[in-house]
């Protein structure tokens, strides 16, 4: 069964090319050029996926993502063409899953589309790489053959980003999902943390393939290098 996308933008070009390129790759795609109407639209017919600009007429689109946010937990791709930190980490925080800054790459957002509603990573069992192997059952990590040691917090580091593969994760809720309600570690100690990781598992850890960062906002994990 096809997957449908919400795509909600003023600009009718990006609509039609986005509406192009998804429904060539198999998508049902829907659009709409204001907030309001995204609104009536996912209450009576909720996508997979909603790809949400900020700048929208009337109702914005950061009102648009808290209304969603409200009643729903359908992922959310937001687009902005103003793209600064402070706004991705706004919106990030309201709930969306991803953000993309204006002008964007169809094919990186293809690309997180797919990740986001791509395999349920909700069960960790046993990912491989070619370079490294992560047994989550029973804790074993393997890099060439040869057994790799990763402490408890590193492990809980790894099923956070791992089940998020490709999408991005902020500081904020790696270390929440790592340390949940318990004393929290300031980003500068995940930093480390994640460093440890690469050096344990990367191949070229200052290049690294698979735990990608976006400064000062969070970290990605791509299951294959790229």
């Amino acid at each position: 069964m096809s997957q449908s996308v919400l795509v909600v933008d003023d600009d009718v070009q990006i609509l039609r090319v986005l509406r192009i390129n998804l429904e060539a790759r198999g998508y049902l795609v829907t659009t709409s050029q204001n907030g309001s109407d995204a609104l009536r639209f996912v209450r009576d017919n909720p996508p997979d996926i909603v790809i949400l600009d900020l700048e929208l007429p009337g109702t914005s689109g950061l009102e648009v993502l808290e209304s969603l946010r409200s009643s729903s937990d359908v992922p959310v791709i937001i687009l902005s063409a103003r793209g600064g930190d402070p706004e991705k980490l706004l919106a990030l925080d309201e709930g969306a899953n991803d953000f993309l800054a204006k002008p964007f790459s169809v094919g990186d957002l293809i690309m997180r589309v797919r990740a986001i509603l791509g395999r349920d990573l909700a069960e960790l069992s046993t990912i491989s790489t070619t370079d490294f192997t992560l047994n989550f059952v029973d804790s074993l990590a393997s890099r060439g053959g040869e057994h790799v040691a990763l402490t408890d917090v590193e492990w809980k580091i790894l099923r956070v980003l791992v089940r998020s593969s490709g999408r991005l994760v902020t500081e904020r809720q790696l270390l929440a999902g790592v340390f949940g309600d318990g004393p929290p570690e300031d980003e500068t100690h995940l930093r480390h943390h994640v460093t440890r990781i690469r050096r344990k598992l990367e191949p070229e850890p200052a290049r690294p393939r698979y735990f990608r960062t976006e400064p000062g906002i969070g970290y990605r994990f791509y299951g294959t290098s790229v």
